[in-house]
């Protein structure tokens, strides 16, 4: 098969031209030639069509090799400058290589030519695609919505940067280096990134207009034909610092989780609560809560209503906002915690004895009121037996651990939905979970029975704890003063049977 070749050729001779003709055809070209003999119609050529190739005799009436190299250079047009002549001398022939020719054949020699348009042909589709290469890449470079330049490592100065950089920085000032550029608060990291050749530096000021921005700045490099450049970009993260900065103001610990469960940020407080986090990973460890349903943080906190949950030993109230990304159909959350425990002790002190650390008369009155509307429990008043004499005989110290160990005793033997208080001094209250009288006097027999196993010890002495109580259940028509009375009225008629027991009413 036969190459087509375009093959500009300049040549005064018709015998000469042919020859040339005959000698590509041999070699498997298919040529489409042009001669021309002066400069102007060389121009003329070059402007109205394409070429692969310039072929050139060394000496014309009008013209030359050397005046139609220079035709060639000055047209813009960058094609293979082949010099074909009769005597063409050594010297003569460096002469033209040096001002870009691409070879040199003698006319009665051209058994190279084929090998030599080959060659020159294929370097120029090279050089072509190069250009096309590196046209792609300015382009490329200058469309870049970031501020981003080429630099030569060695001098520092600016090749070529985008429009984006050209706009915010250049504005036509004339610049030659990155840091004539831009007032970086601290140039000499920027110098030693430079210097390194790759990295990034993270939230690094500069100004503009006077006015601080921050950026992280990356950095690449590149050996390109023994000259070492760094692309340098700047991701301007103003908007994300000032947000993560309001983030880190909020005292209490923050997170934002995506809708497939991953952790997309955690404020400074939430570090200080799970420790060191990374964006992406899972957060179903790190908040998981048995009592709660699975992914409990990705539903919405009801209004008003209290969500507890315990972290490293800590109560929190978690609170659940969703919301969506731009274009994202899926929902993410913000979720805050809020640490309660001084809340809690202050919740704990009001509404315990600070002696037994059980329920105090506040709460124990309060439930109680709650309670008597049809569904209240039964209720026992308890006073500890003979404790005067303990307080008078040992001290106050021996009455207040006597009182301490009857409340760890009887306490031991209620339910979880039982309420246990000290009423004042050595008198004691427990509002059952259900109304049931059996239930209760199956309770209290276990207590008497602790009471009889488990004797007061203070120091060296040991004494038996006894106590008298009434037990009463509820009736319709109770009121909390009525359910109270009787019990107390039940606790009295224990006293006079001889104490050590309960009465029920």
């Amino acid at each position: 098969m036969t190459k087509p070749v375009r093959v500009l050729l300049v040549e005064d001779n018709d015998l000469d031209a042919a020859h040339f003709t005959m000698a590509l055809k041999r070699g498997g070209f298919d040529p489409t030639m042009h001669r021309v003999e002066t400069r102007e119609e060389m121009l003329a050529a070059l402007q109205s069509e394409e070429w692969d190739i310039v072929v050139s005799d060394y000496t014309l009436p009008n013209f030359s090799a050397p005046a139609a190299l220079e035709t060639l250079k000055s047209s813009g047009r960058d094609l293979p400058f082949v010099v074909v002549s009769g005597a063409v001398g050594e010297e003569t022939a460096v002469e033209l290589m040096r001002a870009g020719a691409s070879d040199y054949l003698l006319k009665h020699r051209l058994t190279r030519l084929t090998a030599a348009i080959d060659r020159e042909l294929a370097q120029a589709g090279e050089r072509r695609a190069k250009r096309r290469a590196e046209d792609l890449f300015h382009a490329v470079l200058r469309a870049s919505p970031q501020a981003g330049v080429v630099i030569d490592r060695l001098s520092r100065t600016i090749v070529d940067g985008s429009d984006a950089f050209r706009r915010s920085f250049v504005r036509g000032q004339p610049i030659t280096t990155l840091l004539d550029a831009i007032e970086f608060t601290q140039p000499e990291r920027i110098d030693t990134l430079l210097a390194r050749g790759s990295g990034t530096i993270f939230s690094t000021v500069y100004y503009l207009d006077g006015v601080a921005h921050v950026a992280n700045v990356r950095c690449h490099s590149v050996d390109h034909e023994g000259t070492s450049y760094a692309y340098v970009v700047l991701d301007d993260v103003t908007e994300q610092n000032y947000l993560k900065a309001a983030f880190d103001a909020v005292p209490d610990p923050l997170l934002i989780v995506s809708s497939r469960q991953t952790l997309l940020y955690a404020n400074r407080p939430a570090e200080e609560v799970f420790g060191q986090l990374y964006f992406g990973s899972e957060v179903s460890e790190l908040l998981s809560q048995p009592q709660l349903e699975p992914r409990w943080w990705a539903n919405p906190t009801i209004r008003n209503a209290e969500r507890r949950i315990e972290l490293r030993g800590q109560p929190y109230e978690a609170s659940s906002v969703p919301f969506r990304f731009a274009g994202e159909t899926d929902t993410s959350t913000i979720l805050t915690l809020r640490n309660i425990s001084q809340e809690a002790e202050l919740l704990r002190l009001a509404t315990h004895d600070a002696l037994t650390g059980i329920h105090n008369v506040r709460y124990f009155n309060e439930v109680l009121a709650k309670s008597v509307d049809g569904q209240a429990g039964a209720l026992a008043l308890i006073d500890l037996d003979n404790f005067k004499p303990i307080n008078d005989q040992l001290g106050h110290a021996a009455g207040d651990a006597a009182l301490i160990t009857f409340a760890h005793t009887i306490r031991a033997e209620l339910r979880p939905g039982d309420v246990f208080a000290r009423l004042g001094g050595d008198e004691f209250g427990i509002l059952f979970g259900e109304p049931s009288i059996d239930g209760a006097k199956a309770v209290m027999d276990a207590v008497y029975a602790r009471l009889v196993r488990v004797p007061f010890r203070y120091e060296d002495v040991s004494r038996p704890i006894s106590a008298s109580a009434g037990l009463t259940a509820p009736l319709p028509a109770d009121t909390p003063e009525s359910l109270r009375k009787r019990a107390d009225e039940a606790l009295y008629e224990a006293k006079r049977q001889g104490k050590g027991r309960y009465v029920v009413a």
